[in-house]
């Protein structure tokens, strides 16, 4: 995609996110991984309008997923591929920003925090993306914990095993 962005249209462009997409959900754990690093790129380099639809409805969907579970306090009915895709499309934004620290990182960042209770792959995806956050914006995190309210702070180190850091 991105030798040929020049003369890709757009539906085809769109094709190949949608194809990316789906291969999120999965029946392999692998292969939901490397969707998902496949996307990070794609945000990271790819069309803006692209990068912020995916960004929106990755949020929406695993925000959906994340209130059925908190009202019920049972098991939404999905599969664990769905939810794991899920939460994968939530650590392709969020991994697509390492240093930035754009309005609408913390929101996914805590979003993705409250999925660390889920049963594994789900939580030892979380674990690894909220710690590779971590270590990205460790340098300047005295000034980007200004850009999440003291409710997402709580949340961050109620899923961080120092919680000293997010203090």
């Amino acid at each position: 995609m991105y030798r040929h962005t020049f003369i890709l249209s757009n539906v085809e462009k769109q094709q190949i996110w949608k194809t990316v997409e789906s291969l999120l959900r999965d029946n392999q754990v692998e292969v939901r991984e490397h969707a998902a690093a496949v996307l990070a790129g794609l945000v990271k380099g790819g069309n803006e309008d692209l990068a912020r639809d995916f960004r929106e409805r990755a949020y929406l969907e695993a925000n959906i997923i994340h209130r059925k579970k908190k009202q019920r306090k049972l098991k939404t009915g999905q599969s664990i591929a769905s939810i794991h895709g899920a939460v994968l499309a939530l650590v392709a934004s969020v991994l697509s920003v390492p240093y930035d620290m754009p309005s609408w990182l913390p929101d996914h960042v805590t979003l993705l925090a409250c999925f660390g209770g889920e049963p594994s792959p789900v939580k030892s995806t979380v674990t690894k993306a909220i710690a590779e956050f971590r270590r990205t914006h460790a340098d300047t995190w005295n000034v980007q914990k200004d850009s999440f309210t003291e409710e997402q702070l709580e949340v961050l180190a109620d899923t961080s095993s120092s919680s000293s850091y997010f203090a």
